[in-house]
């Protein structure tokens, strides 16, 4: 005799894909929260605006929300927000803002009178 009847193991397994689907819809919507601190600017550069991250947040708490920003996107659903994130902060990181560092100088030279 088994240890495990023939119908628990789909069932447990069943069960364990739910579980992971939930955690993984939790993780998106923390960080959909982390976008709705971005400024309009920012959100226009992934094509997403205020509203948008508003209407996905209202959506019933078992629905993942970054489907529906990428589809308002017109992103691969694949491409999940933390990758929005992390070329968010690759460009900062560029352009010099992040830690309140001023942008960096130019190369140009600077005009004389």
């Amino acid at each position: 005799m088994s240890l495990f009847p023939g119908f628990l193991v789909p069932l447990g397994l069943s069960a364990a894909k739910r579980i992971r689907k939930f955690v993984e819809v939790i993780q998106n919507r923390r960080q959909l929260r982390e976008l709705s601190h971005w400024d309009r600017h920012a959100l226009k550069d992934i094509g997403l605006t205020p509203s948008d991250l508003v209407g996905a947040l209202s959506l019933p708490f078992y629905r993942d929300p970054s489907e529906q920003l990428a589809q308002m996107s017109g992103r691969s659903p694949r491409q999940s927000i933390e990758d929005c994130l992390r070329e968010k902060h690759q460009a900062n990181v560029s352009q010099g803002r992040i830690a309140g560092l001023a942008p960096l100088p130019s190369n140009r030279p600077a005009l004389s009178a």
